[in-house]
């Protein structure tokens, strides 16, 4: 969301956003919702701090919020883990966790190992003369979003599986229903909150690609929840984690945990690429047929995986660093974490529905006209100066172009044009 009341009309936002989303119009940004894919590429770049993601509070939450709930369950991304200083293990992580105040814990990295066996199914059932190659990883809300609108043939690729989040968010709600039954409450108010790195997963929380409930009342953002943590930390007294972990089930936090974690001695080959840009390139390139020997992609949108999202406190390096020191201490001490869980059925991990297209970047619902439409675009374009400067307030001579044709803008928005006029203007009073 946007404060205007921030909002300088620079167009740092506008030229960076790689969904073409924002514009300046009056003197300040203007964000197209329908574009919009959750990045946070905006609210990473904007120096007068103008764009927001929309979260819960954890303040209100603790002053009034958790009255509501008879049993709160908090749900860490396993990105969470590389926010605090190596030294801190997951134990006491969740130990600080449960000092802020929620009555129980349930990680997001348990649902992972479920989703990893899902993905893998997935793939092993894409091998034959009808495969489709590469299949592409679902846990990346913000890539979901962005291969809807601009590469809508590639929606079939991503694998039909939900997110951890989602999945984590339907266990912990009725493990935690069954056990206050056992304990004589009928009809029990839970309420479920998940700490998000970024406003992908925040939207993702609320409104699932899948169309299905989540199960979660609401997100706290990383950024919202360090402060505390980190003061609940300087207090604890160190202990084991109130629910063990496996060193691949916190890796989904970095770049390459989720591919490693589903397909690593399996014989597939896999790639993980991180940052918006790189994304789009590869994403390109499997439009292209150029990845046709590559059988999984993971592609996060944030620079390092979820430890970069725009809602982290961390630096990506370093916050990737501390999961990868916390891997190998998990590995170290041998203890078979998880082997007691409940089973979970596959047919839970498996999204119901296909995934929509979004016409975002559609010029118009009617063929022909559309086409019309794509024909005064060019010529328009011809006309421009093609310097992409981003002063008329969209993020380039294209975008311009689309503008004007969808009667947004005007030819002379561009101030290249419009000083042209002016000076044939003062040319003939002269």
């Amino acid at each position: 969301m946007l404060d205007e009341d921030a909002c300088k009309g620079c167009t740092v936002c506008v030229t960076t956003c790689p969904a073409e989303a924002i514009r300046v119009r009056n003197g300040k940004a203007l964000i197209i919702s329908e574009r919009c894919i959750d990045c946070g590429e905006c609210i990473r770049r904007c120096r007068n701090h103008a764009k927001q993601a929309r979260s819960d509070s954890f303040r209100d939450f603790m002053n009034s919020g958790r009255s509501k709930y008879d049993w709160t369950i908090v749900l860490p991304a396993p990105s969470l883990y590389g926010q605090f200083p190596e030294k801190y293990s997951i134990g006491d992580i969740h130990q600080a966790l449960l000092m802020l105040g929620f009555d129980d814990i349930f990680p997001v990295s348990a649902a992972t190992s479920a989703i990893s066996e899902a993905t893998l199914q997935c793939i092993e059932n894409n091998q034959g003369p009808q495969q489709m190659k590469p299949l592409i990883s679902s846990s990346c809300p913000t890539i979901i979003k962005f291969i809807q609108s601009r590469f809508p043939t590639l929606i079939d690729h991503i694998v039909p599986v939900i997110a951890p989040m989602e999945l984590a968010g339907r266990l912990a709600r009725e493990k935690a229903l069954t056990e206050l039954r056992e304990k004589g409450k009928k009809k029990p108010r839970i309420g479920v909150f998940f700490i998000s790195p970024c406003p992908g997963k925040i939207t993702e929380s609320m409104a699932p690609v899948s169309g299905e409930d989540t199960g979660i009342d609401g997100v706290f953002s990383m950024r919202d929840i360090h402060v505390p943590g980190l003061t609940a930390l300087g207090k604890i007294t160190r202990g084991e984690a109130c629910f063990p972990l496996r060193p691949e089930e916190i890796a989904w936090g970095r770049t390459g945990g989720e591919a490693e974690a589903a397909l690593a001695d399996k014989g597939y080959s896999y790639m993980a690429v991180d940052g918006i840009e790189a994304c789009t390139r590869v994403l390109e390139a499997v439009e292209d047929g150029l990845l046709n020997d590559i059988d999984f992609l993971e592609l996060m949108a944030c620079p390092g995986g979820c430890v970069g999202g725009a809602l982290t406190v961390s630096n990506s390096d370093l916050a990737k660093h501390s999961i990868r020191q916390k891997e190998e201490k998990l590995g170290n001490e041998k203890k078979e974490a998880g082997d007691k869980r409940k089973k979970v059925d596959p047919s839970l991990c498996m999204r119901k529905g296909s995934i929509p297209e979004k016409s975002a970047f559609k010029l118009d619902s009617d063929y022909k006209k559309a086409v019309k439409m794509m024909e005064e675009m060019e010529e328009i374009y011809k006309e421009l100066p093609g310097l992409d400067c981003g002063c008329c307030g969209a993020p380039n001579c294209h975008a311009l172009a689309e503008d004007i044709v969808k009667g947004n803008a005007s030819l002379t928005d561009c101030v290249i044009i419009l000083k042209e006029q002016y000076r044939n203007l003062l040319g003939k009073e002269k």
